[in-house]
């Protein structure tokens, strides 16, 4: 199928004028949190599962959900394909996500997730991470769920990457179980495969992989959840744990990257190891991602 850039055009706009619209929606009522925070936390989760519905149909994107939703306040992991992540997480659980620091700075959508509490982090300060743990606890103090991409980048969507467990603390030192969901998308016949315009790999910024995109008729995003949660007081035996689960319920990308070259991203040799080729050349490298 030809990409339109009309489709695009159209949908950008459309996605543009509805989230200026919630924007100002959310200001609206943003003086609630001067009475009562979680009043106005139980406001914002409806305002971004409303924002995450609409935005979905707008950019052609239907989700699946397969499994029970977990019920706020959570703490959950799940791999991460591409910013299409939290729009999915936000449409089933309105959840807050730990999200990489240069979104806070991306124009519009940075300010409206400073406005629903997203988390930011700077994975370059080591110590930041003792600063997001503590938000992390205030956040499900607070009753809301919490979400973190725990391989802490966006993959190619061959494989789950091994998660890193430093932001698991705040869920042990909280005896919280942590769930886990696996994401995966595909493109409808006709349209190119989701690995080539869904998964974020290539290094480039985000409005351009967003016009690829919405070039095109959509796909369909799955979110798979865990039957039941899991907990060990060793957050490095919790973060292995919580990898074999979401591994276990994950679907890889077509047409992911089909080589990766440099000591960042060694799959390849996974993928010859499993008896594997990949199917198409891709770009060398991952782009680092939300958190």
């Amino acid at each position: 199928m030809m990409p339109s850039h009309l489709r695009a055009i159209v949908r950008i706009l459309l996605l543009v004028l509805f989230s200026v619209a919630m924007l100002l929606l959310r200001l609206l009522v943003w003086p609630t949190a001067l009475v009562s925070r979680r009043t106005d936390r139980r406001l914002r989760r409806l305002l971004l599962k409303f924002w995450a519905f609409v935005y979905a149909a707008i950019a052609g994107i239907r989700i699946v959900a397969e499994g029970a939703a977990p019920k706020p306040p959570f703490f959950m992991v799940m791999n991460h394909l591409t910013y299409f992540d939290m729009l999915v997480l936000a449409r089933e659980t309105g959840c807050i996500f730990v999200s990489r620091e240069d979104v806070a700075d991306w124009p519009l959508f940075g300010f409206i997730a400073k406005s629903l509490y997203i988390i930011f982090i700077n994975r370059s300060l080591r110590r930041d991470t003792l600063r997001v743990n503590a938000l992390i606890a205030e956040t499900i103090k607070e009753g809301d769920g919490i979400a973190v991409f725990a391989e802490s980048r966006v993959s190619c969507g061959m494989t789950v990457e091994p998660f890193k467990s430093p932001l698991l603390q705040a869920a042990i030192d909280l005896n919280l179980p942590v769930y886990y969901a696996a994401l995966n998308y595909r493109t409808p016949e006709g349209s190119p495969p989701e690995g080539e315009i869904v998964s974020w790999w290539r290094p480039e910024p985000f409005y351009v992989h967003q016009y690829r995109f919405l070039k095109y008729p959509g796909a369909t995003a799955t979110i798979r959840f865990g039957e039941h949660p899991l907990f060990d007081a060793d957050r490095k035996v919790l973060a292995r744990r919580l990898h074999e689960g979401v591994l276990s319920l994950f679907t890889p990308l077509r047409l992911a990257a089909g080589s990766y070259a440099g000591e960042a991203f060694p799959v390849e040799v996974q993928l010859k190891s499993a008896g594997m080729e990949p199917e198409a050349e891709g770009v060398h490298g991952a782009q680092s991602g939300a958190e």
